[in-house]
C-alpha cells in the first residue's frame, strides 16, 4: 500500500500516535500504513482495531512462539516444534470448539507473546473473557484427560475465596502446552487413582494455562521457573510475602501425594492457628463494639435527657406565644366583627331612610307579609309598581336569623302558592299577579 509520508504522520495527534504505537506493539505490526488504515477504520479504538488485527491473523495459523517462562529442565523448542504442537492441537475437536467460542482470547498458544502486557493493554478483553476463559480451558482439559481431580471452573481469585470459604488450602496447576512433559505428567501423576482422591478430599483445585493473562502474573508472583508446575497457596495468608511451596517437573505419584500431604499438614497447622487468630480478633472486637454501645446509649440516653428537657421549654414557650397569638387574634376578630356588625347597621338604617313611604291601604296597595327562618313574620305595604328589588332592600333591613340564632349571609325568597323561587329584581308586584295580599318565606341560600 506505500510508505506513510511525513505529512501523514504529521496529520495525526498526539494521542493518535500513541494508540498507533501501542496497537503496533500489542499485535507486532511493522506497516505504518495498514495499522493507520486499520485504526481509521476503527475510529481509533484500540480495542477493536487489536480485535480486527486477531481476526485477520485467525485465518491461517500463526507464527509459534516460546512461553513467558524459561524452562529449566528442557531446551529452547524450536519453530518448527511448535508449529507442529499447533497443528496438532489444532486437529482436536476440542481445539477446533475453543477457536469457534473463543477467536480473540489468549487462549491459543499462537497469541503467547501477549501475556506479558496483556494486563496492561487489554483490560477490557481481560474483564469480558477471564473468568469464561478458564472455565472453557478446564472443560477442554477435562474432555482430553477425563481422569483428572475436580478442578475448579472459574477464576483463580473465586478459587481462592471458595478455599478460604471451606477452610481448605489451594492446589494450582500451571499448564504448558509446548512442554513435552506436560502430557506423561497430566496422565501419570494428576490423573493417578491416589493423586486424584488425595486432592479431591483434602484440596480445592485449580488450573491455568501460561497463555493467559492471569495466570502468566500468577507464575510471575510464584516465581515458576520449569514446567510441570503445581503449586499449593494458603488463602488466609498473603503470597506475595510468604512463598507459596512449589513443585516442578515430572515427579512419581507417590511423591507428589508425600508432598500435598506434606505442605496440607503445614497449611493445617496455621489455618488452625489463622482461625484462633481470627477468633480471638473477632471476640476482642466483639467485646469492643459492645462497650462502645454501651457507651454510646448512656450517652445518647444523657444526650436524649438534655434535648427532651430542651424540647419541653421549647415547646412551653411556643406554646404560650402561640396561646398570646390567638389572644390578639380574637380580640382582632371580635374588633372587626364589631366594626363589620357597626357597618350593616349602617348599610340596614341607609336602606330604610331610601324605601319610600308606606303607602296607604287602596287600590293598587298589597300588603306583603313575609316570615323569617327564624320564626318573625314582618309586614308592609308596597305599591303593586314597587319592583321585588325594593322587596328585598326592605328584608334587608332586617337581622336574617336561622331558628339557633345564627345570621344568615345569602337568602332566598320563595312562595308556595305557586311553589316558585323569586329572585328576578326587577319584576314588579303587579306582574306575579298576587292580588292584594303577598305572603313569602325566606329561607337559606343553600
Amino acid at each position: 500500500g506505500g510508505q506513510v509520508d511525513s505529512i501523514n504522520m504529521e496529520s495525526l495527534d498526539s494521542k493518535q500516535k500513541a494508540t498507533l504505537q501501542e496497537y503496533q506493539m500489542v499485535v507486532n505490526a511493522n506497516d505504518l500504513n495498514a495499522s493507520i488504515q486499520i485504526l481509521k477504520d476503527c475510529n481509533w479504538n484500540l480495542q477493536n482495531a487489536i480485535n480486527t488485527a486477531f481476526e485477520m491473523k485467525s485465518g491461517g495459523a500463526a507464527s509459534a512462539t516460546t512461553t513467558p517462562v524459561v524452562d529449566n529442565k528442557t531446551t529452547t523448542n524450536t519453530s518448527t516444534q511448535e508449529s507442529k504442537t499447533v497443528e496438532n492441537k489444532g486437529s482436536t475437536p476440542v481445539q477446533s470448539t475453543i477457536e469457534e467460542q473463543i477467536p480473540n482470547t489468549l487462549l491459543t498458544s499462537s497469541l503467547s507473546f501477549l501475556a506479558p502486557v496483556a494486563h496492561h493493554v487489554l483490560p477490557y478483553w481481560a474483564a469480558e473473557s477471564q473468568n469464561f476463559g478458564a472455565q472453557v480451558f478446564v472443560q477442554q482439559l477435562k474432555r482430553k484427560y477425563p481422569d483428572l481431580p475436580n478442578f475448579f471452573e472459574g477464576t483463580y481469585k473465586e478459587a481462592c475465596r471458595l478455599a478460604k470459604s471451606q477452610n481448605r488450602s489451594l492446589f494450582v496447576y500451571i499448564h504448558s502446552e509446548q512442554h513435552e512433559d506436560t502430557d506423561e505428567y497430566i496422565r501419570s501423576a494428576l490423573c493417578n487413582e491416589t493423586v486424584r482422591q488425595t486432592l479431591n478430599n483434602n484440596f480445592v483445585c485449580w488450573a491455568g494455562s501460561v497463555t493467559q493473562t492471569t495466570t502468566y502474573k500468577l507464575c510471575m508472583r510464584l516465581r515458576v521457573e520449569g514446567y510441570p508446575a503445581v503449586a499449593v497457596i494458603n488463602p488466609h495468608r498473603d503470597a506475595s510475602r510468604v512463598p507459596a511451596p512449589l513443585h516442578s517437573g515430572v515427579c512419581p505419584p507417590g511423591q507428589l501425594v508425600n508432598w500435598l500431604l506434606e505442605v496440607k499438614s503445614k497449611f493445617e497447622a496455621e489455618i488452625a492457628e489463622t482461625r484462633r487468630r481470627t477468633t480471638e480478633v473477632k471476640q476482642s472486637t466483639q467485646l469492643r463494639q459492645m462497650q462502645d454501645m454501651e457507651y454510646v446509649q448512656a450517652l445518647q440516653e444523657d444526650l436524649k435527657k438534655e434535648e427532651d428537657e430542651k424540647k419541653k421549654k421549647d415547646l412551653e414557650a411556643i406554646e404560650k406565644m402561640e396561646e398570646e397569638k390567638r389572644q390578639r387574634e380574637a380580640e382582632k376578630k371580635a374588633e372587626e366583627l364589631k366594626k363589620a356588625e357597626e357597618e350593616e347597621k349602617k348599610k340596614k338604617i341607609a336602606k330604610r331612610e331610601v324605601l319610600a313611604p308606606e303607602p296607604p291601604a287602596g287600590p293598587g296597595v298589597l300588603l306583603v307579609v313575609i316570615r323569617l327562618p327564624d320564626g318573625e313574620q314582618i309586614k308592609r305595604r308596597f305599591k303593586d309598581t314597587e319592583t321585588f328589588g325594593t322587596i328585598f332592600d326592605y328584608v334587608d333591613t332586617y337581622d336574617i336569623l336561622t331558628p339557633d340564632g345564627d345570621l344568615i349571609e345569602k337568602w332566598v325568597m320563595r312562595t308556595r302558592y305557586p311553589r316558585k323561587k323569586w329572585d328576578d329584581r326587577t319584576l314588579t308586584l303587579k306582574d306575579g299577579k298576587f292580588g292584594r295580599q303577598a305572603l313569602f318565606f325566606v329561607s337559606e341560600d343553600i
